[in-house]
Formats: C-alpha cells, sequence, structure tokens
C-alpha cells in the first residue's frame, strides 16, 4: 500500500530535488555572457541548494543572480505570486534594470503570472521543465501534491491546499497562467523529463527549445544552460514548433 503521511512524501520529494549536480563543466562562448539582475525561482519542494548549480553558472556569465524558492512551491499560489511581485519590484529598484524571470518546474508557473501583469518590471521570462497543466506531472507527483494539499486543507501550515486548485482561492493566479506575457518568453523542455510530461510544458505564448536530459539535469546540464544562456541574452536557439 502507497504511503501517503506528510513526513513520507516530504523526504521522498527531496530526494528527488536534492540529488547530486552534475559535475561537468559548462564551456560557453563569451557571447553567450551578459549582464543583469535575474531572479530563479524554484519550483515543488525546491531549495537554495539546488537553485545553487545553475545560479553560480549564471553568476559566471555575469548575470546579478537572486535564488526566490517560493515557500519550497508548496504554498498557496496566489500567495507566492504576490510574494514573488514583492521580490522582483525590490531586485529592479536596487539594480535599476528590469529583471529577467527564470523558473524552474512549479516555479515557472509563478514566474509566468508576474511576467503577464504589465506593470510588473519584467525584462523576459525563460521556463525550464515547467508544466503549463496542473495534471502535467508524472501520477507519482500528482498524488505527493495531493497528499500536501489534504494536509493543507486540514490546517497543516505553509501548504496549499485543495481551494487553490479547484476553489475560489487561487482564480486569479489560474487566468494569469492563461495571460499572454508582453516580455519575450522561452519555454525549455525535455522529452526524457520523467516528472513533468513534456507535453505539458509547450506554452502557445512561448519560443519552445527542446534540449536532452532529466528534470534534474535542466538545472545542471551543459545544454540546458546554453540554452537558458541563449534566451536571457536574447538570441535564438534551436526552437522547436509546439
Amino acid at each position: 500500500m502507497p504511503q501517503f503521511s506528510i513526513t513520507h512524501t516530504l523526504r521522498r520529494v527531496r530526494a528527488l530535488v536534492d540529488a547530486p549536480a552534475d559535475p561537468r563543466p559548462a564551456d560557453l562562448p563569451a557571447d553567450l555572457h551578459g549582464s543583469g539582475p535575474v531572479v530563479l525561482v524554484g519550483g515543488f519542494c525546491t531549495t537554495d541548494l539546488t537553485l545553487a548549480p545553475l545560479r553560480d553558472r549564471l553568476t559566471g556569465l555575469g548575470y546579478t543572480v537572486r535564488t526566490h524558492t517560493a515557500g519550497v512551491g508548496m504554498g498557496c499560489g496566489r500567495r507566492t505570486v504576490d510574494d514573488l511581485k514583492d521580490v522582483v519590484r525590490r531586485f529592479a529598484d536596487e539594480t535599476g534594470s528590469p529583471v529577467r524571470l527564470l523558473g524552474y518546474s512549479r516555479g515557472g508557473q509563478f514566474a509566468r503570472a508576474v511576467a503577464t501583469d504589465p506593470a510588473m518590471p519584467v525584462h523576459s521570462l525563460v521556463t525550464l521543465g515547467t508544466p503549463f497543466d496542473v495534471y502535467g506531472v508524472s501520477l507519482p507527483l500528482r498524488l505527493q501534491a495531493g497528499a500536501l494539499a489534504v494536509a493543507g486543507t486540514l490546517g497543516v501550515p505553509g501548504l496549499f491546499t485543495v481551494a487553490c486548485f479547484y476553489g475560489s482561492c487561487c482564480t486569479q493566479f489560474h487566468d494569469a497562467l492563461r495571460g499572454v506575457p508582453d516580455v519575450p518568453f522561452v519555454a525549455v523542455y525535455s522529452r526524457e523529463d520523467r516528472l513533468v510530461r513534456w507535453r505539458a510544458c509547450l506554452d502557445p505564448a512561448a519560443r519552445v527549445v527542446e534540449v536532452p536530459g532529466s528534470h534534474l539535469g535542466l538545472l545542471v546540464d551543459p545544454e540546458p544552460l546554453r540554452a537558458v544562456a541563449q534566451a536571457l541574452h536574447g538570441r535564438d536557439a534551436a526552437a522547436v514548433p509546439a
């Protein structure tokens, strides 16, 4: 019988997300280096440690990077987006430049919702392995998310609830996900992703780019890094028709 206790669920998801990073170096040409503020938004149970390899590589390319784990992706979508908007505004004020949003997994949903707000100082949007369909993740991950939603509904603090998916709580968040960002938008995905169904990553508003690798590999492998660097720099990558 499957176990659906909160402790068991968090342990399994954390094991997936905090797997060791691929140590292979990424050799990118100098013309893909850039500058400006980047907010790297984590997804479901993503920690700063998980985002560190990508953050460090983008910093090495010349960007000023701030990570945001968005309540480790398990909080209410509406509140998470509101928090992310505050982060973006403050970072833009500090740097004097509009912010490039880079969202990993569910973090890309939050980043996309922020980017659809024309009042936000957003330069561009890039998503990595982000499912834009609530059912676009693997069955085990859906079951784990369902267990957390039940726990949140029963009063466990810091977790999303059933109302976030099927009630009025996050209506504004879901509406924003159906909006069209008025900034350059690139969605990077992999057909080898076993956690997120690749077709769920094909946002019709985005230029979609396919790369090889696993869901976690999107954060550490050279090919996704090249695609991200090209997107942040505004360079063309190998786009794939949605």
